[in-house]
């Protein structure tokens, strides 16, 4: 597990930004299946469905 850096002022609270790398074949999948919907909101569902949860909680 990575350590937890502070945030800078200008960050979202409530969030973290990973960097990732997607196979091409992968990337041209979702944005076949994600119509109008943000990429990275895609991705969130995804990640949030395979946890076995419809809605995220707070």
């Amino acid at each position: 597990m990575q350590e937890k850096k502070e945030k800078k002022s200008f960050e979202r609270s409530g969030s973290t930004r990973k960097q990732i790398r997607f196979d091409d074949d992968l990337v041209e999948a979702i944005d076949i299946d994600r119509s109008n919907q943000a990429f990275s909101e895609w991705v969130k569902d995804a990640c949030w469905s395979k946890l076995g949860k419809t809605v995220k909680n707070d």
